[in-house]
């Protein structure tokens, strides 16, 4: 038979290993950085979803936007697209509207507070307008690439899950910075400690 006072030291013992172990979970250190890989392929799905686009303006015109292809371009940490577009006049068939296509280029950004990944620093590099006089083409063209910046600026390409942004304890992660790689994207992760 085991003695009491044997069984009161395991017990003590035992009690102030698990402790230890308890208070040692809330001094955890914070986990590393991590990186969120956003796939080519995915990104792609992400934009083409959201077309085609419409907007009118002045209550004048109409510009559709549709069939989004996407070009990464790691150098400028940048994303290109070309786009079909549709321009018209408000209340007409589109049928009747000017038809071309639209070449533009963009960064990313993030939005802090509904943690999505956004365009931003749009800018048109081509507004094709087939069949117009010069003069009149470069009006449209002009006018056409400041509607087209208008509409895209601040357009939401991927959303963060709040899946991704969970860690061990009372640790979770914040975006970090957004970067056009080969292949896709990465976006950063960093540790956070939540308040409390």
């Amino acid at each position: 038979m085991i003695p009491n006072t044997l069984c009161r030291r395991t017990l003590l013992a035992a009690s102030g290993t698990l402790m230890l172990w308890a208070l040692s979970g809330c001094a955890l250190p914070p986990p590393g950085p991590r990186t969120l890989e956003i796939s080519e392929a995915r990104l792609v799905e992400r934009i083409a979803v959201q077309f085609p686009v419409q907007r009118r303006f002045m209550e004048v015109f109409e510009l559709s936007l549709d069939s989004p292809r996407v070009r990464l371009n790691p150098e400028e940490n940048r994303i290109g697209t070309e786009l079909d577009y549709v321009l018209g006049v408000a209340g007409r068939p589109s049928s009747r509207g000017v038809r071309g296509k639209l070449a533009l280029s963009f960064g990313l950004h993030i939005n802090s507070l509904d943690q999505t990944v956004r365009l931003k620093e749009v800018r048109v590099d081509t507004f094709d307008v087939p069949g117009l006089p010069p003069a009149i083409g470069q009006q449209a063209s002009r006018m056409g690439g400041m509607l087209a910046e208008d509409l895209l600026s601040d357009f939401v390409v991927y959303r963060i899950r709040p899946e991704d942004l969970k860690a061990a304890g009372r640790w979770g992660y914040e975006p970090g910075p957004v970067t056009v790689v080969p292949g896709g994207l990465q976006l950063r992760l960093d540790p956070v400690q939540a308040p409390g």
